[in-house]
């Protein structure tokens, strides 16, 4: 990338084993600034209730990831980690995909099944009709949303991954 042409060593001789040293201090320095921030928003709902803000956070959280994702699709190495994990895993990389976009929809229509019964409920036959009702409209709205994203994603970013390799190639 053109925006961090200062930051890059071209042209200097540099050692690999320090290189690669680098890259692993920045993937922990990545990896603990990501817990920091879960940390922070899971500290913030605990001690501050849930009407506290965390748009920082989250913004954190989803602009590393999503940077993350179109460095490596656009530099042609996505395609290849997939390859490669779908070599040595047993699960191939879109059926985690598939396999975590439902568990997140499930979890989350059950949470605010869950929710919904306790805070809006009357009775217990109410509070299991706003349970099946708010559950099963959840399901229909967080399962394909939450497969599209995860799913929809990672097939997005291994085709274009796959398409600057071959232009690699080529």
């Amino acid at each position: 990338m053109k925006w961090f042409q200062w930051l890059s060593s071209r042209g200097k001789q540099a050692d690999e084993r320090i290189v690669n040293i680098q890259n692993k201090i920045y993937k922990e320095i990545y990896i603990l600034v990501m817990l920091i921030c879960l940390a922070s928003v899971i500290g913030k709902f605990i001690m501050l209730g849930t009407d506290t803000p965390v748009i920082t956070e989250v913004a954190i959280l989803l602009a590393s990831s999503l940077y993350y994702l179109i460095r490596s699709a656009s530099l042609g190495i996505y395609s290849d980690a997939v390859e490669v994990h779908d070599r040595t895993s047993k699960f191939k990389m879109s059926t985690k995909n598939i396999i975590a976009g439902s568990v997140l929809g499930v979890g989350l229509a059950l949470f605010f099944g869950f929710r919904s019964a306790v805070l809006y409920a009357d009775g217990g036959l109410q509070s299991l009709w706003y349970f099946v009702l708010v559950a099963i409209v959840s399901l229909m709205i967080y399962v394909p949303l939450f497969l599209a994203l995860t799913f929809g994603l990672h097939s997005v970013a291994n085709k274009a991954s796959a398409h600057v390799n071959k232009d690699d190639l080529e």
